[in-house]
C-alpha cells in the first residue's frame, strides 16, 4: 500500500501543473454546476412560471404540487370536501364549521392540527374548537365562504404541505424568488425545477437557451407551432374570461341599446370558447336561455336603429377608442373591424395594464368558483366594477345570493343577475382563454405526471 502512495505522490510531483489545473477545473465545475445547474438529473423536468412572487403568494402552479386544499370544486361549479370531511352552516350563513378527516399528516411527518393552518379572510374570526375543527365567524352573511377555501394549506409559517412534493431548495433575488427545487418521496415522480421568469419574452429565451424544458400558462402558443420538437397542451381556463368591457358613463356608451348594437356585431372568434355570459357554459348557475350577442348583423342594425332615436347625429360620428392589452391586439382588430361596419370612426389602443379611464376596454379577467359576482358588478364597488355599471336590481340580486343558502335559491337570483345584465350590456363576453403549455417532446412522460396533479380542480 505505501509502495502505491509513493507512486501517486511521484506521479502528482512530476505532473503537479496539471493536477492543479485539474483540480481548479473540476472545482469551478462543481460551483458553476451547483448555482447554474448545467447538468441535470435524467427524472427531472424544467418548467418555466411568468411572473415575479414572494414566498407568500407562490402561485397555484406550485402549491397544488406541494399541497392539498380543504375543499375543492367540481366540473359544475359545486364545492366538495378535499381533506376535511363536511362541513356545517347555520341559516343566516354567518357561521361556518369544517372538520379535518382523520390520520392527515404534513409532508413532513407531523398530525395535522386545525390551529397549523392560517386563513387570512377579511371580517372573519377564525376559531379553532378542537385539533380537527375549523370555525368561521362572519359579521356579515356570506353563503359562498367555501369557495374561499380552495387554495392549497400550509403548516404554519412554512412551506410544508399535504401534497406530493416537498421544497427542498429556493434561490432569491433580493425578496423574489427565482427558483424552487420540489422533490417527491413517490420514486414515479419526477423532481421539478422551476424558474420565474419576469416577463414571457424573457421566458421564451429560457426556454429556447435550455433553461427549462416547458413553460406553463403562455398566452401565445403560435410561437412554437412550427417547431417539430414542441409539443403545446392546451385546457379550457374556466378561472378567467376575455370580455370588452364598456364604462357607461362614458357621453356615447352610457346609451344601453348602442352598447347592444356593438355586442351583436363583435364577432366570434374562432378556435375559442365562447362565453356570451358571465359563467362558463357548465356551471351550475349558468343560464342557457339567457340573451345572446356575437355574430348577428340583422339584431346589430336593430339596436343601432333605436340608439339612433336617442342619440344627437354628431354623437353617431364620434370616435371610439377600443383599449386592449397587448397580448390582445389581434382579438383587438377583429373587433375594430367589425364595430366599423356599424359607421363609426373607432380606433384601437394598446396599453399594458388598466387605464384609468377608457370608453371600450379588451381584457382578460378572473372570475370567481362561485356564481357570486359582487366585486365585478354591484355599484359599491368602485375599485373593481370598471364598467361603473349600476343596477338596483343587479345589486339586489347580488346581495340576496350572498345570504341565502338552498342552491335552488341562489340560482334563482343568479338567472335574474344574468338576465339583467345581459340586457344592459355593460360588457361584451367573448371567450374562456386556454391554458396553454409549452414543452419539449422528450419530457411529455415526465411533465403529464406533474400536470395531472396541478390541473385537478
Amino acid at each position: 500500500m505505501k509502495v502505491w502512495i509513493l507512486i501517486v505522490l511521484e506521479v502528482i510531483r512530476r505532473h503537479i501543473g496539471w493536477f492543479w489545473f485539474g483540480l481548479i477545473f473540476f472545482a469551478a465545475i462543481f460551483l458553476l454546476q451547483f448555482k447554474f445547474s448545467f447538468f441535470y438529473p435524467t427524472n427531472m423536468v424544467r418548467i418555466g412560471l411568468i411572473g415575479t412572487y414572494q414566498e407568500h403568494d407562490i402561485p397555484l402552479e406550485v402549491t397544488k404540487l406541494i399541497s392539498e386544499s380543504l375543499v375543492t370544486t367540481d366540473e359544475n361549479g359545486r364545492v366538495k370536501p378535499n381533506i376535511v370531511t363536511d362541513w356545517e352552516i347555520n341559516n343566516s350563513a354567518t357561521e361556518f364549521r369544517f372538520r379535518l378527516k382523520d390520520g392527515l399528516l404534513w409532508s413532513d411527518g407531523t398530525p395535522i392540527q386545525a390551529s397549523d393552518i392560517i386563513f387570512n379572510i377579511p371580517n372573519t374570526e377564525v376559531t379553532f374548537p378542537d385539533e380537527k375543527t375549523i370555525q368561521f365567524n362572519l359579521k356579515e352573511s356570506y353563503s359562498p365562504l367555501p369557495s374561499l377555501l380552495t387554495q392549497p394549506v400550509f403548516k404554519k409559517g412554512s412551506l410544508i404541505g399535504t401534497g406530493p412534493y416537498q421544497v427542498t431548495r429556493t434561490e432569491k433575488s433580493r425578496i423574489f424568488i427565482t427558483k424552487i427545487v420540489l422533490e417527491s418521496n413517490n420514486p414515479n415522480l419526477p423532481m421539478v425545477q422551476i424558474r420565474f421568469y419576469p416577463n414571457e419574452k424573457v421566458a421564451i429565451t429560457g426556454f429556447n437557451l435550455g433553461e427549462v424544458s416547458s413553460i406553463m400558462g403562455i398566452s401565445n402558443p403560435k410561437l412554437f407551432s412550427e417547431n417539430p420538437k414542441v409539443n403545446i397542451s392546451q385546457s379550457p381556463d374556466f378561472t378567467k374570461i376575455v370580455s370588452i368591457l364598456f364604462n357607461t358613463n362614458d357621453s356615447l356608451l352610457s346609451n344601453r341599446s348602442l352598447r347592444q348594437a356593438l355586442s351583436y356585431i363583435t364577432p366570434k372568434i374562432a378556435d375559442k370558447i365562447e362565453a356570451n355570459n358571465p359563467y362558463p357554459p357548465t356551471f351550475w348557475a349558468y343560464d342557457a336561455s339567457a340573451k345572446k350577442y356575437l355574430s348577428n348583423t340583422q339584431e346589430a342594425e336593430a339596436a343601432l336603429d333605436r340608439a339612433k332615436s336617442a342619440l344627437a347625429k354628431d354623437m353617431l360620428k364620434a370616435e371610439i377608442i377600443l383599449t386592449a392589452t397587448p397580448n390582445l391586439e389581434d382579438i383587438g382588430r377583429a373587433v375594430v373591424e367589425r364595430w366599423q361596419t356599424l359607421g363609426f370612426d373607432v380606433k384601437l389602443r394598446i396599453e399594458s395594464g388598466i387605464p384609468q379611464n377608457f370608453q371600450a376596454l379588451l381584457i382578460t379577467q378572473s372570475i370567481p368558483t362561485d356564481p357570486d359576482q359582487y366585486l365585478l358588478w354591484h355599484a359599491t364597488q368602485t375599485k373593481t366594477n370598471l364598467t361603473k355599471y349600476d343596477s338596483k336590481r343587479v345589486d339586489k340580486d347580488l346581495e340576496d345570493g350572498r345570504k341565502v343558502i338552498v342552491e335552488a335559491e341562489r340560482k334563482s337570483l343568479y338567472f335574474d343577475f344574468q338576465k339583467t345584465l345581459l340586457e344592459d350590456a355593460p360588457a361584451t363576453f367573448l371567450y374562456f382563454p386556454k391554458y396553454n403549455v409549452v414543452y419539449t417532446k422528450r419530457v411529455k412522460s415526465r411533465l403529464d405526471k406533474v400536470l395531472e396533479i396541478n390541473l385537478r380542480r
